[in-house]
């Protein structure tokens, strides 16, 4: 399938279309609107890296993007996998520290850039924005707290449904459809390859999910519920 092209004005027209930028009153879309820019980046590449200086905030247009935290033993954890919709970048540039994380393409994927000069500017010129940015940050740490959550479930079925649900929830205009590999998904799981493949197997049987080469599609958004209070 042809990739869409995009320009600024319809990226933000998705942007307008759900996620934080969406809650946010028209004036204020349009003020940073006006300080926004269109970037593409390419599988792999990345947005920033932890222990960089902040080069901006990043909304998701189209493609996805994951979040890989530095553990103590050297290695990244991918803790996360954003789809359209999802905006990153605000908490080291307002704290004025280097980046805690690094956020990565998974495909070729088109994103929206507010420059930190010109966010700056605007929160000089309008202190109520500071408002806009915590909501933004609060949205964040809502979804850093739901992965903490998962990893403390014991049951790997139930921690398997439930983060599924969470992927689904993180991309919604990809019609229930998780775009992650397996061995990816294993490890945003904690989890080994093999015992995440045999769990995905039963809820294939049982019509809870479908398989797609390096994708998953929760079918049954309602059976995965009862897999997990079950």
């Amino acid at each position: 399938m042809k990739k869409q092209s995009w320009d600024l004005d319809g990226a933000l027209r998705v942007l307008q279309s759900h996620g934080w930028f969406s809650e946010r009153s028209k004036e204020t879309q349009k003020r940073l609107a006006a300080i926004a820019r269109l970037r593409t980046f390419e599988a792999h590449e990345p947005i920033y890296l932890a222990g960089q200086n902040p080069n901006g905030v990043f909304g998701m247009v189209d493609g996805s993007i994951k979040i890989a935290y530095p553990r103590n033993d050297g290695e990244d954890y991918i803790a996360h996998h954003a789809g359209s919709g999802f905006w990153i970048g605000d908490l080291a540039l307002f704290a004025d520290a280097p980046r805690l994380v690094s956020v990565h393409a998974t495909g070729t994927t088109t994103m929206v850039q507010l420059s930190p000069q010109g966010i700056t500017r605007l929160v000089r010129e309008d202190p109520r924005l500071h408002t806009d940015f915590y909501t933004l940050a609060y949205e964040n740490v809502r979804i850093a707290l739901n992965v903490l959550a998962n990893l403390a479930i014991v049951s790997i079925d139930k921690r398997v449904a439930d983060r599924l649900l969470l992927e689904t929830d993180a991309h919604p205009k990809a019609d229930g459809w998780v775009r992650i590999s397996q061995p990816d998904l294993a490890q945003l799981l904690a989890v080994s390859l093999p015992t995440l493949r045999r769990t995905i197997a039963r809820f294939v049987r049982d019509g809870l999910v479908e398989q797609g080469y390096g994708r998953i599609k929760v079918v049954d958004p309602k059976g995965l519920q009862k897999v997990i209070r079950g």
